[in-house]
C-alpha cells in the first residue's frame, strides 16, 4: 500500500510552528501545527504502509513495532508539554489528510477547550505503593509438628486468617496514602496495579495512582509524598514524574 496519512499527536493552545520545529514525530518526520479556531493540533505525515487500516491492525500485534511507535509518540507529547499546554491523543489517531484531522478536532473543540482549562499550569505525578516488609520484622520461629490432622487444620485456618488481616491492613493503608495525596492535588486517579513483570518490581503493587498538581503546589505535594514514604519501609512509596497528563487529558472520542 502506497500513500500517506496524517497522524495526530495532541491538541494545544495556539502555538507557533517554529516552537516545535526541533521535535520529530514517528519515523523522524517533522511536525506541523494546524490551526483550528482557537486551538492548534500537532501532526506529522505517516506512511499508509504502516498506518493504513490493515497494516496498522497487523502492526499493533507486533510488540517491537508498538514499543517503538509508543516511544516516538510519547517523545512528541513530552516535548510539547515543555512548550505549551497539550491534550495528548491516544496512540494511532490517523486521518486521511490534514483537513480530516482538523475537522475531527473542530468537533471536539468544546471538550478540548475544557480540558486545556483544567490542565493549564498543572502537571501529572505518579505514586506507586508496594508491599514491603519492615527490615526489623521478627523472624518466625518454626512451630512444632502438629499432633494431629485436626491440629494441622486449626493452625492452617489461623495462618489464612492472619494473611487475610494483613492483606486488609495493606489495602487500607494504600487507601489512606491515596486519600492524603488527593487532598493536596487538583485531581487524582487510581489505575490498576501493574503486574511485577511490567513494573520491574517483584513485590506486589498496592497502589498505582496519578495526581494532577498545580506547578505552584509541587513543593507541598512532594513534602506529602516524602512524609508518607518516611513513615513506611524504604521502597514502599515511590514517586514518579512529572509526566504529560495522560491520566487526565486523553480525548477518547478522537
Amino acid at each position: 500500500m502506497s500513500g500517506s496519512a496524517t497522524y495526530l499527536y495532541a491538541v494545544t493552545r495556539p502555538v507557533d510552528g517554529s516552537s516545535v520545529s526541533q521535535l520529530r514525530g514517528i519515523g523522524g518526520a517533522p511536525l506541523r501545527v494546524l490551526e483550528v479556531g482557537e486551538l492548534g493540533c500537532v501532526v506529522s505525515t505517516v506512511s499508509l504502509d504502516e498506518f493504513g487500516e490493515e497494516p496498522l491492525q497487523r502492526n499493533l500485534a507486533d510488540l517491537g513495532w508498538l514499543a517503538r511507535v509508543a516511544r516516538e509518540h510519547d517523545a512528541v507529547v513530552q516535548g510539547l508539554a515543555e512548550v505549551t499546554t497539550a491534550v495528548p491523543l491516544r496512540l494511532g489517531a490517523v486521518y486521511v489528510d490534514d483537513g480530516s484531522a482538523a475537522v475531527r478536532v473542530a468537533r471536539l473543540r468544546a471538550a478540548a477547550r475544557a480540558t486545556l482549562d483544567v490542565l493549564d499550569g498543572r502537571e501529572e505525578w505518579g505514586v506507586k505503593m508496594y508491599a514491603v516488609q519492615p527490615e526489623t520484622e521478627p523472624q518466625t520461629v518454626p512451630a512444632d509438628r502438629p499432633s494431629s490432622g485436626l491440629e494441622y487444620l486449626r493452625r492452617r485456618r489461623g495462618e489464612l486468617a492472619r494473611k487475610t488481616i494483613d492483606a486488609r491492613a495493606l489495602a487500607e493503608d494504600a487507601d489512606a496514602v491515596f486519600e492524603e495525596l488527593r487532598s493536596v492535588s487538583v485531581l487524582a486517579r487510581r489505575h490498576r496495579p501493574q503486574d511485577p513483570a511490567l513494573s520491574g518490581v517483584k513485590r506486589p503493587m498496592l497502589l498505582n495512582a496519578a495526581f494532577l498538581v498545580d506547578r505552584d503546589g509541587r513543593p507541598e505535594f512532594h513534602r506529602a509524598v516524602e512524609r508518607l514514604a518516611q513513615a513506611r519501609p524504604e521502597g514502599a512509596v515511590v514517586r514518579t514524574g512529572p509526566w504529560p497528563p495522560y491520566s487526565f487529558a486523553t480525548l477518547d472520542d478522537a
